[in-house]
């Protein structure tokens, strides 16, 4: 009975814990509440990260640039923040734009605007050397009038529908139960927990 058990442990395929590509510290703070038990590793391209105006392209993009230079198990995130009176912008490209516009570019430019709708959206990509999955979620709201919350991030912006305060003014726990990102991490977690992972 002892080399049975023995052969079947060699016959278990153990993973080492997947990669979740970003240089984001607080994508790791909330990825950690989000996904756990599951494990993995932050870790940053060596390579100029894509982008482009279809964000489900740029996650693919993504992914297969980290999959060539990781080999190994990894996820991505792109949330951006599309604004109706916009057309949709800056939607893929949130990060580039806000980089240059700041919180004062951006209320500058919003302030004729009556229309104030907004959408975000996460969109999760993951490639376990095989296969590319996607998970979305989206998150409709208003751009405020003026900042709540930290200013270095557009979360300050964008209040929810039907809340008071910004994303980024929220306690961390709420936050994570209504983001995009929570949404779309909750679908990730619930395939995980079905493909039964196994993490070292």
């Amino acid at each position: 009975m002892g080399i049975a058990f023995l052969r079947r442990v060699c016959d278990v395929k153990v993973l080492k814990p997947m990669r979740f590509v970003t240089s984001n510290p607080q994508k790791i703070v909330e990825y950690e509440q989000l996904l756990a038990p599951q494990q993995f590793i932050p870790v940053r391209l060596n390579v100029r990260e894509p982008q482009g105006d279809n964000q489900r392209e740029v996650v693919r993009d993504k992914l297969l640039l980290a999959y060539i230079e990781k080999r190994a198990r990894l996820f991505v995130d792109h949330t951006g923040v599309s604004i109706k009176a916009w057309n949709g912008l800056p939607g893929s490209m949130t990060k580039e734009i806000w980089g240059q516009l700041g919180i004062a570019g951006f209320l500058r430019l919003l302030q004729c605007d009556i229309n104030r709708q907004a959408k975000v959206r996460t969109i999760i990509g993951y490639c376990n050397g095989r296969r590319i999955y996607i998970f979305e979620a989206d998150l409709q709201g208003v751009i405020a009038a003026e900042p709540d919350g930290p200013t270095d991030t557009w979360e300050s912006l964008f209040i929810p529908e039907g809340c008071a305060r910004s994303l980024a003014a929220m306690p961390l726990e709420e936050k994570l139960q209504i983001s995009a990102r929570g949404q779309a991490a909750k679908k990730f977690k619930e395939f995980l927990s079905q493909q039964a992972v196994t993490t070292w």
